[in-house]
């Protein structure tokens, strides 16, 4: 991981002049896009001619026509004709001229009927092609906006030409800021993601660089990776950026489960392993001691057993619903038989195990295997952390239109902070008491992942010295 750096002060996003072609910008659903070419270039691009000619009045119209009249009347009169001669000749003209107007006029509003069908046909191809290409910004802006990665589009000079709200959240910029024709160098300060886009710019090759970015008082890991687009011309520059937050938070769950595998399994197999082999040394000299070490070997084969055991139910609780069979069951039944493994263990342990019966029958949508599963883990795990005198209750309520199973006891209890982690494989609080509380450590793990299997919630509330209180909340059985 690279050193800890941060991005620009969020007070530079708002302060920094506004690029020159910012108000021909376009933000949608947090997704910021430049326009493809400036506004002075496309008011510079002229419109599609229109067939004006076919509409536009012509003056030749009503001149040529009266000039011709003028004509005959002229040439009629330099020929001598008398009166009557030119009224024929002017009637004859004028019969002849409005009948050359009437069929021209009549041409020029086909061809103008024409003309308009083009254009109508074409401006309702233009229309439907700007719904198009509006339906697809619409879609890929909203794509662009609810992603989890950020994502920056940026010129074969570094520029922005696209940016969305989690690249801003993930560079530690704020929202409000212009970025848009903005070189990357001026407005991310981390030199691993400058670096990054130099070469890849320059180098023809993707790169990929984890860095950290500080964002007040969050130090947030994010993964870098630049591409090259080959398909626009001149190539732009994509920047991919994810939050490893959550990724590093399960590896680190993932090495934790691994070591404390390897811890459990380990401390059976070495005592098994030591004990055979005093076994070996003893069994002819000393065969009470040979005795005794071969029932510790037992006991820790039992403990490995009984590990393997609650593995493959934690297995098969997040392998989800596809191994459980869901029917109505009667939860007060399966307490019940929950409760005759456990009441010789509670009276050797001198505590108060008892069951508090619901006033209405308790019918459930659960696998009974499961339900029996989480029941004995629970006041298993209540028994376990109780002292001598104490007291373990096992209650059925009605909430939330289903039924609660409560565990509660006056044990030991749980500080506020390990409250969440308790349900994680192998964790325990008291690391001092694993070897002798006689539990694998996964009870809570199974519990949690059956419980949301079987489509209900699991939770614990506690306090140190106070006891606990844990509640499954389960579907009716009338909710099917």
């Amino acid at each position: 991981m690279s050193n800890t750096l941060s991005s620009e002060p969020s007070h530079q996003g708002s302060s920094t002049p506004q690029s020159p072609n910012s108000h021909d910008s376009v933000s949608a659903g947090g997704v910021s896009i430049a326009p493809p070419i400036s506004g002075a270039a496309a008011k510079a691009i002229s419109a599609r001619p229109i067939e004006y000619a076919a509409f536009r009045p012509r003056i030749g119209m009503i001149v040529g026509p009266l000039a011709s009249i003028c004509i005959a009347v002229w040439v009629a009169t330099m020929l001598s004709v008398q009166v009557t001669g030119l009224l024929v000749v002017t009637t004859a003209m004028c019969f002849l001229i409005g009948t050359v107007l009437v069929i021209y006029t009549v041409l020029r509003w086909e061809n103008a009927e024409s003309a308009y069908e083009r254009e109508r046909t074409a401006a309702e191809l233009w229309n439907l092609r700007y719904e198009n290409l509006r339906s697809e910004f619409q879609r890929t802006t909203s794509a662009l906006s609810h992603m989890t990665d950020g994502v920056v589009m940026l010129s074969p000079k570094t520029e922005i030409v696209l940016i969305n709200e989690a690249a801003r959240r993930l560079l530690a910029l704020t929202s409000g800021g212009q970025y848009l024709g903005r070189k990357i160098s001026e407005m991310v300060r981390i030199p691993e993601i400058v670096g990054a886009v130099d070469r890849a710019g320059k180098g023809n090759i993707d790169e990929n660089v984890a860095v950290e970015v500080v964002d007040g008082a969050v130090v947030r890991p994010v993964a870098v990776r630049v591409n090259r687009i080959l398909e626009t011309e001149p190539p732009h520059l994509l920047i991919v950026l994810s939050d490893e937050t959550e990724a590093q938070r399960v590896e680190a769950i993932r090495r934790e489960f691994i070591a404390n595998v390897s811890h459990e399994l380990k401390t059976p197999l070495a005592a098994i392993k030591g004990y055979a082999e005093t076994v070996e040394l003893a069994i002819q000299d000393d065969p009470e001691s040979a005795a005794h070490f071969i029932a510790q070997i037992g006991k820790q084969c039992d403990r490995l057993e009984d590990l393997i055991a609650d593995m493959m139910k934690l297995a098969r609780a997040q392998s989800g619903k596809g191994t459980l069979l869901i029917q109505s069951l009667d939860l007060e039944k399966v307490i019940h038989h929950a409760m005759t493994s456990f009441l010789p263990v509670a009276g050797a342990k001198q505590i108060d195990l008892k069951v508090i019966p619901s006033e209405k029958p308790v019918h459930v949508l659960a696998d009974e295997e499961a339900a029996l599963t989480i029941t004995q883990n629970l006041i298993s795990n209540a028994i376990r952390h109780t002292n001598a005198g104490g007291h373990v209750t096992v209650t059925c309520r009605r909430e939330d239109g289903g039924w609660v199973m409560s565990v509660k006891d006056d044990g030991v209890g749980i500080a506020e902070e390990y409250q969440e982690r308790i349900f994680e494989r192998f964790y325990r609080v008291d690391r001092t008491r694993k070897a002798h509380d006689g539990g694998t450590g996964i009870g809570l793990s199974i519990v949690k992942n059956l419980t949301r299997a079987l489509g209900g919630r699991v939770g614990v509330i506690s306090s140190p010295g106070k006891g606990s209180n844990f509640e499954v909340w389960l579907r009716p059985a009338n909710s099917q």
